[in-house]
């Protein structure tokens, strides 16, 4: 289909003027100069943290305005000086932020402040932080060198890999051919790919090596046991329900590698290619114009939920998604709030599939899950990874799941192999991701990787996880994949599960339950007050218990089994 005639995203009702962005930022700092002589002052913790809520509210807009200018023009000099400016604002906020932890234990008496009961675990939080901290010298060189080092590499890997390709294609573009219906032309796209990333591949190393090594000696030195213990205490999980999460993702590799032979029976193979991984299969030629994906996803949304639904026409109408793929635009998707202005923006890369549809449905649901804390003071709308996924996985679920049954036998086979071919990719692969990250952090206690080391840690943990359904495997999804590239959040793959299985979860035990909407609507207005552990309370959900994520793995098994029954078994 062609996507010329997609829309952008209309960021004026954020900044409407170079001169409003300068003012948001000499605000932000003046702020900031606050906090820090309340600190001084050892004000009323009350008044310190009505700051602080002001302060993350308007550089939560700010920074996520300048990645959005940025991220659908990586080059473009207004965007990069814009981002610059933000990043320099970020280092300003990050060392008052220290001053606070420096000093959050002289505000304990205050922890039993009425005014404050709601902020009782973000305090706690905090004090746990406050444990993790270098002095607040060298925190404030920590993050001066972080710009001009590892969140440098983390630039130069989102402009590298999101203009290069093969002289005629971006490598972003290529990987779309991914979900062709010509297996030649998947074949073709894949091998130029792996020529594109092989060719950039010592740039690569370069990144991910700094990237990681300055992970490794910063959680080091503040006192974290491994880059993993820091990730799940960011993500507000236990490390035990990470644990029963990623045994329950292990226990049930053999239903995936089915459901790999499944579709290679439905595509008249013996075996997938790498490149079959997300081909459609049927004889459904089903394309999608973004007005239908519009009506699918807001007729969907309102199915379940009246608000969603209304909350989704919102987003369309008022220009909020940015959906054409284009020269120098990141690939994938995501969804960014703006606190202060209390909107949320999309990227997609819309190209007509089932997929893109999905896609479209589930950064709306994390848009909707925005909506729902953007009324809460900053600190308290600001929630892990682990939830935020949960959100948009339950949104694209509903949509599958409406979309599924009113299709013909044709079309089904195609929605439901989607369906599990994306519940795959977040079990099967995500833990391919999450082993690979581990031994990475591993090898580079030793010393630097080279390209060959980094594609040979891919290859040992795509042979743990896909074994021997796929005849081949990617061993640059290394390059391909930016989540590594972030200095800020370690292991960018484990929370994906979680919101799968938590989703699928929560549906499960939602069939028969009258008005479900309003309990998860305060299920998600809690993600920024409370751990993960216990916001799954609030859904009647113990995550420490491999059996609570085994429900959301049967309800994937129902759509393996309908899918072996129209393949036929061997």
């Amino acid at each position: 289909m062609s996507t010329s005639n997609l829309p952008h995203w209309d960021l004026t009702p954020i900044f409407p003027s170079s001169k409003a962005y300068e003012e948001a930022l000499a605000k932000v700092s003046s702020l900031c100069s606050e906090a820090r002589e309340q600190i001084e002052r050892h004000d009323r913790l009350t008044a310190v943290i009505e700051t602080f809520n002001s302060i993350y509210s308007i550089y939560n807009t700010i920074s996520s305005y300048a990645e959005a200018k940025l991220s659908t023009d990586t080059t473009d000099p207004l965007s990069i000086a814009e981002q610059g400016k933000a990043d320099e604002l970020g280092l300003e906020v990050q060392e008052v932020g220290t001053l606070f932890y420096a000093n959050i234990r002289s505000y304990q008496d205050e922890f039993s402040d009425p005014a404050l009961s709601e902020y009782g675990y973000f305090l706690e939080h905090t004090l746990i932080e406050s444990e993790h901290q270098m002095s607040i010298a060298e925190e404030k060189l920590a993050a001066e060198l972080m710009r001009s080092g590892s969140d440098a590499f983390e630039r130069l890997y989102d402009t590298v890999s999101s203009t290069i390709g093969n002289g005629e294609r971006t490598v972003i573009q290529l990987r779309g051919d991914a979900t062709n219906q010509d297996r030649e032309v998947r074949r073709r796209a894949y091998y130029d790919e792996l020529k594109t990333w092989k060719q950039y591949e010592n740039s690569f190393a370069f990144c991910l090596n700094s990237i990681k090594g300055t992970v490794l000696t910063l959680e080091r030195r503040r006192g974290w046991k491994t880059p993993l213990e820091r990730s799940a205490f960011d993500s507000h999980i236990s490390m035990e329900a990470l644990d029963a999460l990623i045994s329950t993702l292990e226990n049930n590799l053999p239903l995936f590698r089915r459901y790999f032979a499944a579709k290679a029976r439905l595509m008249g193979l013996e075996r997938l290619e790498w490149y079959d991984l997300f081909a459609p299969v049927g004889s459904s030629n089903r394309s999608y114009t973004y007005e239908e994906a519009r009506d699918i996803v807001i007729s969907s949304f309102a199915a379940f939920s009246k608000e969603m639904g209304m909350f989704a026409a919102r987003a369309f109408d008022e220009n909020w998604i940015d959906a054409e793929p284009r020269k120098g635009k990141v690939g994938g998707a995501y969804d960014t709030s703006f606190h202060s202005a209390g909107v949320s923006r999309i990227l997609a890369n819309y190209d007509g599939s089932y997929d893109s549809v999905s896609t479209l449905a589930h950064e709306l649901g994390h848009a909707y899950h925005d909506s729902v804390v953007m009324t809460e003071p900053a600190i308290l709308a600001d929630y892990p990874m682990t939830v935020a996924e949960t959100a948009s996985i339950f949104a694209e679920t509903i949509v599958f799941r409406n979309v599924v049954e009113k299709a013909d036998r044709d079309e089904a086979i195609l929605l439901m192999d989607q369906f599990v071919g994306s519940a795959a990719q977040v079990c099967v692969d995500i833990l391919s991701r999450f082993y690979f990250e581990r031994s990475v952090f591993e090898r580079r206690k030793e010393g630097e990787l080279t390209p060959a080391d980094f594609c040979s840690l891919m290859l040992s943990a795509q042979e743990r996880t896909y074994a021997d359904a796929l005849a081949s495997k990617h061993e640059y999804m290394w390059a391909v994949k930016s989540h590594y590239y972030s200095t800020g959040f370690s292991f960018y793959n484990y929370p994906y599960a979680f919101g799968q299985l938590f989703a699928l979860g929560l549906l499960a035990r939602a069939e028969g339950e009258k008005d479900f909407a309003a309990k998860y609507r305060e299920l998600l207005s809690v993600t920024g007050k409370l751990s993960a552990d216990d916001v799954a309370k609030k859904g009647g959900c113990d995550i420490r218990k491999e059996s609570f994520w085994q429900e959301g793995i049967d309800m994937i098994e129902t759509y393996v089994k309908r899918l072996e029954e129209s393949a036929g078994r061997n």
